[in-house]
C-alpha cells in the first residue's frame, strides 16, 4: 500500500522554518534561564507565559516538520554527492570535537562517583553503579568515543568527496547508542524531569536524536534508505531545534557574563551545539531538488 504523497510538497522549507524557530525560541529560553529557573537547583522558580509559549512553538514546528516530511512527493534518493562537501565535513568534525570535550567532563564526573563509592566502603558495587547512573554513564562515554571516531570518518569522507564511511556499518550505530545511554542517565537521576526545565528539553532532544541517527545509519549504510529519508528529515529538524535551544541559550549567558544563572547540575553541553550544527549540515546536504521517488 502506497503512502499518500503530495507531488509538489517538498521538505526543503523546513530549513528556513528551523532557522526562524531558532531565532525565536533561543531568546525565549535565555530569558527563562535568567528569570524563571532557580540557578541553584535547575527547577522552575516561576512560570510565566514563556513556558507554555516555548512548548507550543516546539509542538507547532514538530507538526509542520512531520507533515512536510511524511507527505512530501519530492525527495532525493539516499545517494550522496561524489564531490567534496565542506559544510558536512566541518559539521561532523565540530560535532566530534565538542563530543570529546563533553566526554572528558563525563569521565571526570564518573571518576568522582566511583571515588565516592570507595570512600563509603560500600560492598554492592553493581547496585551502586546502577542506582547512581555510573554504569549508564560509562556506556555513554564508551559509545561516545566510538561515535566521535565515526564522525571523524564522516568528516574525512565528506572533505575528500568520498563515501568510505558507509562501509563502517557497525560504527554508524554508535551515535544512536551514545544518545540512548545519555538518555538513560537522565532517567536514572532521582528528580522529576517535568519540574527541571533543562532536563525535560534534553530528554526530548535525545529522543529525536536517537531516531535521526538510526535513520542516518540506515541511509549511510545503504540499508533500506529510501524509507528512511522522511524520518531523517522529521527527526533531524526536531533534534537540531531542541539542540539549539538546549545549547545556545546557556552559551549566550556564558558570552554575556551571566553564567552564574546556569544551574550547576545542568552545565553547558557543548556537544549539543555540535549536534545541532552537524544535523543542520546533513539536512542541507540531502536537500531535495526535483527528483520524485516512491517511498
Amino acid at each position: 500500500m502506497k503512502k499518500l504523497r503530495i507531488s509538489n510538497l517538498s521538505p526543503t522549507p523546513l530549513l528556513l522554518i528551523l532557522a526562524v524557530a531558532v531565532l525565536v525560541t533561543v531568546p525565549i529560553r535565555a530569558f527563562q534561564l535568567t528569570n524563571c529557573v532557580d540557578p541553584a537547583t535547575g527547577f522552575w522558580a516561576a512560570k510565566d507565559f514563556t513556558v507554555p509559549l516555548l512548548y507550543i512553538i516546539c509542538a507547532v514546528i514538530c507538526a509542520v516538520a512531520f507533515f512536510l516530511s511524511a507527505f512530501s512527493g519530492i525527495m532525493t534518493r539516499p545517494a550522496f554527492k561524489e564531490d567534496k562537501d565542506i559544510l558536512l565535513g566541518i559539521g561532523a568534525i565540530v560535532f566530534a570535537g565538542t563530543l570529546i570535550i563533553d566526554l572528558a567532563l563525563r569521565v571526570s564526573k564518573l571518576i568522582t562517583l566511583v571515588s565516592t563509592f570507595t570512600a563509603q566502603g560500600a560492598k554492592d558495587i553493581f547496585r551502586f553503579l546502577t542506582t547512581t547512573g555510573s554504569l549508564a554513564m560509562a556506556f555513554e562515554v564508551l559509545f561516545g568515543v566510538l561515535a566521535a571516531i565515526y564522525l571523524v570518518l564522516v568528516s574525512i569522507s565528506a572533505l575528500k568527496g568520498e563515501d568510505s564511511y558507509s562501509a563502517h556499518r557497525m560504527l554508524a550505530l554508535n551515535p544512536v547508542l551514545w544518545a540512548m545511554f545519555r538518555l538513560i542517565c537522565h532517567f536514572v537521576a532521582p528528580v522529576n524531569f517535568k519540574n527541571v526545565s533543562q532536563l525535560f528539553l534534553e530528554i526530548i532532544m535525545l529522543c529525536f536524536t536517537m531516531v535521526f541517527f538510526l535513520s542516518f545509519a540506515r541511509i549511510a549504510s545503504d540499508v533500506n534508505g529510501e524509507k528512511s529519508m522522511w524520518v531523517l528529515w522529521f527527526t533531524g529538524v526536531m533534534a537540531a531545534l531542541m539542540a539549539f535551544i538546549c545549547a545556545l541559550a546557556p552559551l549566550i549567558l556564558v558570552i554575556t557574563g551571566k553564567d552564574e544563572m546556569i544551574p550547576d547540575a545542568y552545565p553547558v553541553r557543548y556537544c549539543d551545539f555540535g549536534l545541532a550544527l552537524f544535523t543542520s549540515a546533513f539536512l542541507f546536504t540531502v536537500t531535495p531538488l526535483t527528483n520524485e521517488v516512491d517511498r
